[in-house]
């Protein structure tokens, strides 16, 4: 079985921002299909998981982007297991567009969950033994990210069904949508996410209500902005996710 799969997209015209560029969330929904095909050839795939009541649940997620294609581009996501860390599996992306330029790297930390007993079960050996390759896009040990108490800006959301997966509850995709409408409009209509990095801490269900919370950072001498977010469950006060984002001006 092999050990790197590969996946060609079109960028669509609902796939893309006010400036014809594919969306952070576009690449991620790339990256995520493209993992989700290789995990059912490799036999781990969402639908093979829940005949031995598992799931996987994304952990970590650290994004870097080089350049966002446009529309009627074609990109190739190159996947593959990186191997674990303790608990967690590995998983990393790469992105080339249509001259083999590479222009999004991306990785992953997942954990396989024990949907009766609600807890995390231990992986199955083969999944780095036989199938995972030591190789990383970003060779990340996945260390705490800071949280903040005094945001400057927070909007509220409330969950819907659109934003609900095939495991009853929020894609992890949304939670990095939600923290990204925090972002300024001055930065949004200047700047594009460069890099992203998720820490998932907790899951959000139909009709909770959701805050997410905007600290802005420093500036460094290229220009880039940094933010800190932290996506909260208005009811229960506890933090859903904590992230890091890098704004850099268009190219």
């Amino acid at each position: 079985m092999e050990k790197i799969y590969t996946k060609k997209f079109l960028v669509h015209t609902y796939e893309v921002d006010f400036c014809a560029r594919a969306r952070a969330i576009t690449l991620l929904n790339y990256f995520q299909d493209a993992a989700a095909d290789h995990a059912a050839l490799l036999g781990f795939s969402i639908f093979d998981l829940p005949k031995i009541n598992k799931t996987w649940l994304l952990s970590r997620y650290h994004l870097r982007v080089q350049r966002y294609p446009e529309i009627g581009e074609r990109v190739t996501v190159t996947t593959w297991p990186s191997g674990a860390q303790g608990i967690f599996a590995l998983r990393d992306f790469e992105m080339a567009d249509g001259n083999g330029d590479l222009i999004a790297v991306a990785t992953s930390s997942w954990v396989l969950w024990d949907i009766p007993a609600k807890q995390p079960t231990r992986l199955d050996e083969r999944l780095w033994s036989e199938f995972a390759l030591e190789k990383r896009a970003i060779d990340d040990p996945f260390g705490p990210l800071p949280g903040f108490s005094a945001p400057d800006r927070e909007l509220d959301f409330r969950v819907g069904m659109q934003h609900i997966d095939f495991n009853n509850h929020v894609n992890y995709a949304v939670y990095i949508q939600w923290a990204l409408e925090t972002v300024p409009d001055d930065e949004q209509r200047s700047c594009v996410p460069a890099e992203i990095e998720v820490s998932y801490r907790a899951v959000a269900f139909y009709e909770d209500d959701i805050v997410s919370r905007l600290k802005k950072g420093d500036s460094d001498a290229g220009a880039n902005t940094t933010f800190l977010h932290c996506i909260y469950h208005k009811l229960k006060g506890i933090e859903l996710a904590r992230l890091r984002t890098v704004w850099t001006k268009f190219k």
